[in-house]
Order: C-alpha cells, then sequence, then structure tokens
C-alpha cells in the first residue's frame, strides 16, 4: 500500500508539472494561476499544496526537470583537466544547443525562462537559481580558459573571465533568437558552425 501511494504521489507530482509547464508556456508565468494548474493537471488546489509550497517552487521543480543534462555536460568540462580546453567548451555549447533543438520538453521551459516569465518577486527564489545557474556555467568555462591560457591556445589579450562571459552572452543570444523563430536557423545542423565562429575569435592565431 505505500509503495502504492508513493507511485501514485509521483504520478500527481509529474502531472502538476508537466500541466504548470504546458500553461507557463502558453500563457505566461503571471497569468497562469494555481487553480488553473489543479484543473489542467486534473487534481485539487490542496495537491498543489502538498508538493509545492507557492508558484516559485513549483516554476523552480519545473526547471530543475531541464537542468540536470546540463549539469552533467558542464560536470564533465570540470572533470577532465587535461583534456584540450576549447574542445570541451565546443562539446558543451554544442551539446547544449542541440539538446535545446531536439527536445520539445528542453525548447518549452527555455522559451519559459526566456520569453515567458516576468521576473517579479513572486518568483526571485526561482530566478535567483537560474543565475547560480548561469554563474556555474560561465565559472566553468573560465577555469577551462584559464587552462587554455596557460597552455598558450587562448588568444592574447582575452581574458579567461571575459572569453567566458561573452561566450555566454553569445549562446544566451542564439538560444533566444532560436526559442523564437526557430524556422529561421536548423540548430541541430548547424550548432556546430555557430560556436566554431566564436571560439575562433577566441584562440591563438
Amino acid at each position: 500500500m505505500a509503495r502504492r501511494t508513493k507511485a501514485e504521489a509521483e504520478s500527481t507530482r509529474a502531472a502538476i508539472l508537466d500541466a504548470a509547464e504546458v500553461l507557463f508556456y502558453q500563457h505566461g508565468v503571471s497569468r497562469t494561476t494555481l487553480e488553473k494548474i489543479a484543473t489542467a493537471a486534473q487534481v485539487t488546489r490542496g495537491a498543489i499544496y502538498w508538493h509545492f509550497d507557492n508558484k516559485a517552487a513549483l516554476f523552480n521543480a519545473m526547471l530543475e526537470r531541464v537542468r540536470l543534462p546540463f549539469q552533467h555536460l558542464l560536470d564533465a568540462v570540470d572533470s577532465n583537466t587535461m583534456a584540450d580546453p576549447f574542445l570541451q567548451i565546443r562539446d558543451l555549447m554544442v551539446n547544449g544547443l542541440t539538446l535545446i533543438a531536439s527536445s520539445q520538453q528542453h525548447h518549452r521551459v527555455l522559451t519559459i525562462v526566456f520569453h515567458r516569465c516576468e521576473y517579479i518577486d513572486e518568483l526571485n527564489p526561482a530566478v535567483t537559481k537560474q543565475d547560480e545557474l548561469d554563474e556555474q556555467a560561465v565559472a566553468v568555462m573560465q577555469r577551462a580558459f584559464e587552462r587554455a591560457e596557460k597552455s598558450g591556445s587562448l588568444r592574447s589579450g582575452v581574458s579567461p573571465r571575459m572569453a567566458a562571459m561573452s561566450l555566454h552572452m553569445y549562446v544566451g543570444g542564439i538560444i533566444s533568437h532560436y526559442l523564437l523563430k526557430p524556422q529561421q536557423c536548423d540548430l541541430q545542423q548547424y550548432a556546430g558552425s555557430l560556436i566554431d565562429t566564436m571560439l575562433q575569435g577566441l584562440k591563438q592565431p
């Protein structure tokens, strides 16, 4: 009985997250109430509060479902300090872009983050968590570029921090544009070329 109850709770939680993801994507975060999510998930509002303290907690849990693959990609860069840092960063960026282009869930959730999320007080904890992940990504790339600097492969006059920040903002712009107009670029096909174009300017000639 306990096992069945746990399975039912997990199923309910997943249904709530699925409903929230679709409604946030369709209507935006601020215009989606917990009552609407409950109706779409076919649960009571009490069931939502059983799993999530508030909308921010629900929003953050939705993000966590897509963060894990990106976290693994970041961890792979940090865990192998003997590899070519430029190849590591290329793989990190290309794999990330390809994942966004190939996964409908990642496409929806990142569209919510980039274009359907009003950064209001209600969502501050979730926004802070996203900011932490962004800073972690920059820090991982900075450490890789520091290794590139030591090996002489980073362009002279470019600091590892500036290289990491520039690449982060460049890729963020690609993602934001692609989410709005995916028909303008086959991201799965051209992810490598887009990243190579940027990295070429960061490499020592």
